[in-house]
């Protein structure tokens, strides 16, 4: 900061001479004596010189007049340092694309801030690797300390890399585009009315996703894990299904409930609903404490095979009609 305040203050005590010395070449000191006023009489130090020669007798008919040199030179003072005035920075204008890279055979190449390695596609010497270029910024839609939205530009993406204030030093990724490699997800112009979030299987195929879809009356909203999904609730949780609901459970199904669970199919006011429970092999009910029964019309019970009932205590059977 010093060197350009100096470098932009380098005319501020300027002398300008003249002289027909050749000596007086930049970077040559001398001294001034003689001049009126006292203050100028000092050592001074050259800073430019242009000269302009004159020798007619080297021209025919010429040679009775004798030769001249003019030495237009500027001096500042001995005891200040002379500074070339700073270059205003290259700057750039407007935003580039550029290409992600990273080492060979990695899908994700970034730092401890997120930031990655890019190619411009002007920069035919750059090798395309994890050397390609400085780490560059990338900007999210969400970013604060601790939270907000992570997607780190995977290699081989496209990105626009903008310059802030057009700096060359100050590279920071603005956005991510599609192009002939790198396809959005879904088959446009087919599927123009969804809204998609995909994302992809690091070194693999798969994806998660979550989709909108905003096609007249097919609505929909779609979530997709590629293995597995976790939901986690620290207080309540409340689903509300205006029509069916169905659950497709491949493997086994676990529910652990710390207190209490009522199930209520239907209501009086809403006429019959039935519920069916289906097993297709065997079915264990352990009740650690009292069991009430109670149902309001027939009950009917069809054993195929053998029936075992064991009461440790007392058993009570009441029947109010024939048995």
């Amino acid at each position: 900061a010093r060197y350009q305040i100096e470098g932009w203050r380098h005319d501020t005590e300027t002398a300008t001479c003249i002289s027909n010395s050749p000596e007086l070449c930049p970077g040559k000191r001398f001294t001034l004596t003689g001049h009126p006023s006292e203050a100028l009489n000092r050592e001074w130090q050259v800073v430019s010189s242009v000269l302009a020669g004159d020798q007619p007798q080297a021209l025919h008919g010429s040679g009775g007049q004798g030769t001249t040199l003019d030495n237009h030179f500027e001096a500042i003072p001995a005891d200040r340092t002379w500074r070339v005035p700073p270059q205003p920075k290259p700057s750039v204008d407007g935003p580039q694309s550029a290409i992600v890279t990273g080492p060979a055979g990695e899908e994700i190449f970034c730092d401890e801030h997120g930031r990655v390695r890019v190619r411009f596609h002007w920069d035919r010497y750059c090798p395309g690797n994890e050397d390609s270029s400085c780490w560059v910024r990338v900007s999210q839609a969400w970013a604060g300390a601790g939270f907000g939205n992570l997607a780190i530009p995977r290699v081989g993406q496209e990105v626009i890399v903008d310059f802030l204030n057009g700096d060359p030093d100050q590279p920071i990724i603005m956005g991510r585009t599609y192009h002939q490699d790198n396809r959005s997800p879904g088959s446009l112009p087919g599927t123009k009315t969804q809204m998609t979030i995909r994302s992809k299987t690091y070194k693999g195929s798969g994806f998660n996703e979550l989709r909108f879809e905003d096609a007249t009356d097919q609505e929909q909203v779609y979530i997709h894990a590629q293995k597995d999904m976790d939901t986690e609730v620290l207080n309540d949780r409340s689903t509300k299904v205006r029509h069916d609901h169905t659950e497709s459970i491949g493997n086994n199904q676990r529910i652990t409930v710390t207190t209490g669970q009522t199930v209520s199919v239907g209501t009086k006011k809403e006429g019959r609903h039935d519920q069916t429970i289906t097993v297709a092999n065997n079915r264990s009910i352990t009740v650690r404490n009292d069991q009430t029964l109670k149902v309001t019309n027939d009950r009917m019970a069809g054993i195929s095979h053998d029936d075992g009932l064991y009461v440790k205590n007392d058993r009570r059977v009441t029947v109010g009609g024939k048995q």
